[in-house]
C-alpha cells in the first residue's frame, strides 16, 4: 500500500533564543548552543512532558511499505548476528517478536505532527537541519553501538530505551566489526548509561558513541538530525552549480593548442590543458556572487525521494506557508528555495526572508509583495512548494 503523504505544515513560531525552556533543561537556546552544541551531551528529563508519538505503529508500517519513503529494518539474530533490509518493506515482523527495529527517515515530510516536533529545534540554522527519523523497536531492539558524524536530539516518544554513551577515543577506538551490514563498533565501554522514558531527551554531539536498546517493546524514539556536509562533497556540488550557468556559453571559450608540438609521451596531460582547467574553475568561482548562489542552491536541493504535488496560484486575500518538504533559505543577495535561486532586495527581500524564517506569510504581508514577487509566489504555489495559509 502506498502512503499518501501530507504536504501541509504548521507555520513556525519565532524562536525566543534568549528565553529559558524546559525543552533544553532550563537553558535558553543561546545558552545551549554556547555550552553544549558540538561540545558535550545533554540529558533532559521531561523535555516534552505529555509527548505523544507523531504516528502510530500501523501508520508507520504503511509508510515503510511505500517506495516514496526511506526505511530500513534491522534485526539481531542468535549468536549476535545482524541483518539489514532496505525498504520498501511490505510486511514487518510480528510486533511481539523481540530484537528488531524499523527506521523511517524523513517522517517530518509525511506527518504534520513530526514536522511540528522538528520545528522546535529551528534555533539551529536551517542549513544544518536535516530531518526527523523515527525508530520503532520491539523488546531488546536496537542497531548496535555506533557513532555518528552529526548532531542529534534523541526524543523518547513511546516506551522506554536504555542508552549507553561514551566518547570516541575513550569508550571506543572507532573500529567496526567486520562482516556486519551495519556500522557496529567492535569495542565499546560506555562512560554513562540511563533509561529514557516518554518525554525525556538526549542530545549527542558528533563523535559520541551510543547504543540504545528498547526496554519492554513498543519503543518509539524520534531522532532530530543535523547534517554536516563533508568538504569534498560540498565542493563537488558547488562546482557542478558554478559551471551550470545559462549565460556562461556566451563568454566561454574552447581549449586550443596551435603550438602543441609532436610528442613521444602521448599519455602525459599537457601542462597548458592543466592551466586551462585551473583557470576555468577559478574564473567560475570568481564571478560575482557565484559561490553564494551555488552554496544556497546546494543546501536547499530536495532529497532524491522528495516530490511535490502540483497546486494552484494563491487565492487573493490569503496568506501563504511553506509545505513541509520545502527547504527555503537566504543570504544577503538571494532567496533560495528547493534548489533554485532568486535575487532579492528591498521590501520583497524582507518579506521573503520572513517566509523562510517563519515558514509563513500573513495575508497582509502577501499583499505587500511587488507584482513580480507575487507572481513568483504564485508559481511556487503551482509547483506545490507553497500553499494557502
Amino acid at each position: 500500500m502506498t502512503a499518501t503523504p501530507s504536504t501541509s505544515s504548521t507555520p513556525a513560531m519565532p524562536i525566543a533564543i534568549a528565553e529559558k525552556t524546559p525543552l533544553l533543561g532550563g537553558l535558553s537556546p543561546a545558552q545551549f548552543m554556547k555550552r553544549h552544541w558540538q561540545k558535550q551531551p545533554l540529558l533532559v528529563r521531561q523535555a516534552l512532558p505529555g509527548v505523544r508519538p507523531p504516528i502510530d505503529r500501523a501508520g508507520l508500517a504503511r509508510l515503510a511499505a511505500s517506495d516514496e519513503v526511506e526505511s530500513r529494518l534491522v534485526s539481531q539474530q542468535a549468536g549476535d548476528r545482524w541483518t539489514l533490509r532496505q525498504g520498501p518493506i511490505a510486511k514487518l515482523p510480528a510486533w511481539s517478536r523481540p530484537r528488531w527495529t524499523l527506521l523511517v527517515q524523513g517522517l517530518d515530510m509525511h506527518v504534520p505532527a513530526a514536522h511540528e516536533l522538528l520545528s522546535r529545534f529551528r534555533f539551529v540554522p536551517e542549513a544544518r537541519l536535516d530531518d526527523l527519523m523515527l525508530s520503532y523497536a520491539s523488546e531488546g531492539g536496537g542497531v548496535g553501538p555506533h557513532f555518528d558524524s552529526y548532531d542529534v536530539f534523541l526524543i523518547q516518544v513511546s516506551g522506554k530505551r536504555h542508552w549507553r554513551i561514551g566518547r570516541l577515543g575513550v569508550s571506543t577506538t572507532g573500529a567496526q566489526r567486520e562482516g556486519v551490514p551495519l556500522k557496529v563498533l567492535a569495542d565499546f565501554e560506555p562512560e554513562q548509561e540511563f533509561v529514557l522514558e516518554p518525554g525525556d531527551m538526549l542530545y549527542l554531539p558528533p563523535g559520541w558513541a551510543h547504543d540504545g536498546v528498547a526496554v519492554g517493546g513498543d519503543c518509539m524514539t524520534a531522532s532530530v538530525g543535523f547534517r554536516s556536509p563533508w568538504r569534498s562533497e560540498l565542493a563537488n556540488e558547488m562546482l557542478v552549480r558554478l559551471t551550470d550557468d545559462e549565460e556562461a556559453p556566451r563568454g566561454d571559450k574552447m581549449y586550443v593548442d596551435p603550438r602543441q608540438a609532436a610528442t613521444d609521451e602521448p599519455g602525459r596531460i599537457p601542462e597548458a590543458l592543466l592551466a586551462f582547467a585551473r583557470e576555468a574553475v577559478l574564473k567560475a568561482a570568481a564571478q560575482p556572487l557565484a559561490l553564494e548562489r551555488a552554496l544556497g542552491e546546494a543546501l536547499t536541493e530536495p532529497k532524491p525521494r522528495v516530490f511535490f504535488e502540483p497546486g494552484q496560484a494563491l487565492p487573493k486575500g490569503q496568506g501563504a506557508h511553506l509545505v513541509a518538504r520545502t527547504r527555503m533559505m537566504y543570504d544577503a543577495a538571494h532567496v533560495f528555495i528547493n534548489g533554485a535561486s532568486f535575487r532579492a532586495g528591498g521590501r520583497d527581500a524582507t518579506l521573503m526572508r520572513r517566509l523562510a524564517d517563519q515558514r509563513s506569510l500573513a495575508a497582509a504581508d502577501v499583499a505587500r509583495l511587488s507584482e513580480g514577487a507575487r507572481d513568483l509566489l504564485d508559481q511556487w504555489a503551482e509547483d506545490g512548494w507553497v500553499e494557502p495559509a
